[in-house]
């Protein structure tokens, strides 16, 4: 793949480019050498995260294809219990993730990472073999503990390795993999629940079986190809990696090996747009989720067959990947993340409104392509928009963490506002998910307003008093900085 580099940063960051200049005959003043490194890293870095947050989100909704192939008749189920087995899975997402971070940051990317994939590709495996209600609960619980690392590491780990304005780009084709799962599950949906009855077992079970397998196979390709923090890479000749950690520092004062404690963390949440980053991500996730999970049952209560409901949300999802990335490449090119958050949020309500009010089939089934391209525009430029907005290892690792952890509470909501009672229809949960597109559009122009302002201030040397700072405190000042400016 590739990726174009963003070079929308209008202030002193884009020095960084002649730094030490003349000192090396291979330094990365030229934009084309420096793409050529960018690349380098892109190919190491974005297929392994892509294939392993692929299995993440394929494993997350396959419970929603499970449904179709006879889970609710085998293990007796009733009433409410479906939608109580989507939910529990998001409470240690929301308890985690956070925590996850932290233990990401003193450990090696691969043995964390790759041990948790592994953990939860075990436990979907063994789910097949569930014999009663709890049973399914229990495994979607474990899997749940064991997937809370997985976004925010992968989040984090980007972060790490990117500048700002080239991390919307990154981000945006990491979501891809929810494209690529959404449109993998409705084709895997059809194909392994027709194994119906083969060797004694249930489509639903063959599901957990093949899906969990495939799980397992990632995390050992992750264990030997992902990449590890920069500071700690040999991948790149010493020269590369030097001008790679100088234009890092440069972009947003970072400093490399910098661990998440505690106190910093409990500081990190403190902050507004910290906050307000995981507001963000909960608006788009309600809807994503819905779309995930109950997009088959929804288009079943169009009058479709269950295989023709799994076949039929697979173009859904690519669709929503094509205006996903080029959204997001459009996005750092400008280096704007508000204005494209406010339409994709805007996009997802008219699409919504469509499913909701629309009687003809055809149609609801277009406003479903139109509500998951505008939800999935957003997804990861919320994200990445918290962590242009701080400065710092701790506040960046707390951001994509909590944004993502208070995000997985869209989940929660999801799961429970879509009852089978309110077929075909759905006006709860669809009048939910319009609901929380329209607060999220209320917090972008909370973001994009006050930063607008804070840059402004500092543009007019209202902050300049802070340069009289003794050096060492004005390391500590982050995104106060006179010289840093918010991403609007």
């Amino acid at each position: 793949m590739s990726i174009p580099v963003g070079d929308a940063e209008k202030h002193a960051i884009e020095k960084i480019e002649n730094v030490d200049e003349g000192e090396n005959p291979h330094d990365r003043t030229d934009p084309v050498e420096a793409k050529k490194v960018l690349r380098k890293i892109d190919y190491r870095l974005l297929p392994v995260l892509m294939a392993l947050y692929t299995t993440t989100f394929l494993d997350r909704v396959n419970i929603g294809n499970a449904r179709l192939w006879n889970m609710e008749r085998d293990l007796g189920m009733k009433g409410y219990q479906y939608n109580i087995a989507v939910l529990v899975f998001y409470i240690p997402l929301v308890l985690f993730e956070v925590p996850s971070n932290m233990l990401l940051s003193r450990l090696k990317p691969r043995y964390y990472i790759s041990g948790l994939c592994m953990g939860w590709g075990l436990t979907i495996t063994f789910m097949g073999f569930a014999q009663s209600y709890a049973g399914l609960v229990a495994a979607r619980i474990l899997i749940g503990v064991f997937e809370a690392g997985m976004l925010p590491g992968c989040i984090y780990l980007l972060g790490a390795w990117y500048r700002r304005h080239e991390l919307v780009t990154r981000v945006s084709w990491l979501f891809v993999s929810n494209d690529i799962a959404g449109t993998i599950s409705g084709l895997l949906g059809a194909g392994l629940g027709s194994l119906d009855g083969k060797a004694g077992y249930s489509g639903w079970q063959w599901i957990f079986f093949i899906e969990g397998a495939m799980t397992c196979l990632v995390a050992v390709v992750s264990f030997l190809f992902l990449l590890p923090f920069p500071e700690q890479s040999t991948f790149l000749p010493a020269e590369e990696k030097e001008w790679l950690m100088k234009r890092l520092s440069a972009d947003d004062r970072r400093r490399s090996g910098e661990k998440i404690g505690v106190r910093g963390a409990l500081k990190a949440l403190s902050d507004w747009k910290v906050l307000c980053t995981g507001w963000l991500y909960l608006s788009v996730t309600v809807a994503a989720y819905a779309i995930s999970i109950f997009q088959p049952t929804i288009l079943s209560a169009f009058g479709w067959s269950d295989v023709k409901s799994n076949l039929l949300s697979a173009p859904v999802r690519i669709a929503s990947g094509i205006f996903s990335v080029s959204v997001g490449i459009w996005s750092d090119k400008v280096g704007r993340r508000g204005p494209f958050c406010v339409s994709g949020f805007t996009v997802a309500i008219v699409g919504n409104l469509l499913v909701m009010l629309v009687t003809k089939s055809g149609v609801r089934y277009f406003g479903i392509y139109v509500a998951a391209i505008g939800t999935y525009i957003c997804q990861p430029l919320v994200l990445a928009w918290g962590m242009n907005q701080v400065v710092g290892e701790t506040k960046r690792g707390v951001t994509s963490a909590f944004g993502a952890g208070f995000g997985s509470a869209g989940g929660i909501v999801a799961s429970l506002v879509f009852p089978k009672k309110d077929a075909p229809r759905y006006y709860p949960g669809i009048g939910t998910c319009i609901a929380f597109s329209f607060s999220g559009i209320i917090a972008s122009c909370c973001m994009w307003v006050f930063c607008a302002w804070e840059n402004r201030a500092k543009e007019q040397g209202k902050r300049d008093h802070l340069r009289r700072l003794p050096e060492d405190e004005q390391a500590k000042l982050g995104e106060r900085h006179p010289d840093f400016r918010y991403t609007l």
